[in-house]
């Protein structure tokens, strides 16, 4: 365990991080504090994901946050104070924590922000999985299914690598998202900076593919049964959700239920395929199922049915002509 004074310090920065009024170089001030010892890296990551699991905490100290600035209390203060709650899960955690080699999880409907030990900071999205792999030569992360986001710090001399699905990344100083997952087979996107996407060198089932270079805001899409393609879509429809939404812009119903199901645990079916086609569009906050079947059902006037955790959306109960696409937001 790092020294109490470390761990006290690790809090007091992560709740900088977490404060929505910090200053623009708050970032790079924690990545000059992790760089002064291996005790301030491990404090950050033991206080990090003991923040993390403690999810109740952290719900209610935004709560806090609220009522501490119409006090005129430091908000600062208050985030820490809820963080040194953590603190006393940092002791049950470390051994789980330290046993994962190296892995970093998240669970359906779960979020979480990893500072790795070169300032490299990862964000990621829900039942999410990554291995970090770190030696002298190279940074290496396997991204083992889910979606994270990347934000590489610069070291010219030690690349980055992310691996996925027989393809690899690579990026010195840079910001992009990866996603691999049941819905969508893999999907880099490039938000600043630059990278290339390549087969994994003696990958013998990867398809022939020479290195894709991506400029800021393509994506490149890589499926198993059609060739590669890149687009350009709206970077704030692609990162909704690091802002816990669910952007749909004109998405059939049934991928629209899929993607909702991401985020929770009780998924929505589409038992009819007809539904499965009705057309929507609009934002959604990510994990509120209720939310989307509320609307989906009063606006096409469909009828669900709850099994068990599920709920299934059928045909309307008076059938007739379905209506027309609708855009929403929640």
């Amino acid at each position: 365990m790092p020294p109490e004074n470390v761990l006290a310090e690790a809090a007091d920065w992560i709740a900088r991080l977490h404060d929505e009024q910090r200053s623009s170089n708050v970032e790079t001030q924690v990545r000059a504090w992790l760089g002064g010892s291996e005790d301030h890296q491990r404090a950050f990551n033991l206080v990090t994901q003991a923040w993390e699991l403690a999810g109740e905490i952290r719900m209610r100290s935004r709560d806090d946050i609220s009522a501490a600035r119409k006090a005129r209390r430091s908000p600062i203060a208050v985030w820490t104070g809820a963080l040194a709650a953590t603190l006393v899960l940092a002791g049950i955690f470390v051994m789980y924590y330290y046993s994962r080699e190296g892995a970093v999880v998240t669970r359906v409907g779960q979020q979480q922000v990893r500072m790795l030990p070169d300032g490299t900071r990862v964000l990621l999205n829900t039942d999410t999985r990554i291995e970090v792999d770190y030696d002298d030569r190279a940074r290496r992360v396997r991204l083992i299914r889910g979606e994270a986001q990347f934000d590489v710090s610069k070291h010219p001399t030690w690349p980055f690598l992310v691996s996925v699905d027989g393809q690899e990344i690579r990026a010195l100083g840079t910001s992009f998202i990866v996603r691999h997952d049941e819905i969508q087979d893999l999907s880099v996107t490039l938000v600043e900076g630059k990278i290339s996407v390549a087969p994994i060198a003696g990958n013998d089932e990867s398809p022939s593919q020479d290195p894709q270079i991506l400029a800021p805001g393509q994506r490149l899409t890589i499926s198993r049964n059609q060739a590669p393609t890149v687009d350009r879509p709206e970077l704030n429809d692609v990162t909704a959700w690091e802002r816990g939404e669910v952007d749909f812009g004109d998405t059939s119903l049934g991928d629209a239920a899929k993607e909702m199901n991401r985020y929770s645990t009780h998924h929505v079916a589409v038992a009819d395929a007809e539904v499965a086609k009705l057309r929507i569009g609009g934002v959604f906050r990510a994990g509120h199922s209720e939310e989307f079947v509320s609307f989906v059902t009063t606006t096409f006037g469909l009828r669900a049915d709850r099994r068990g955790n599920d709920i299934v959306l059928s045909q309307p109960t008076a059938r007739g002509q379905l209506p027309l696409p609708v855009h929403s937001e929640h």
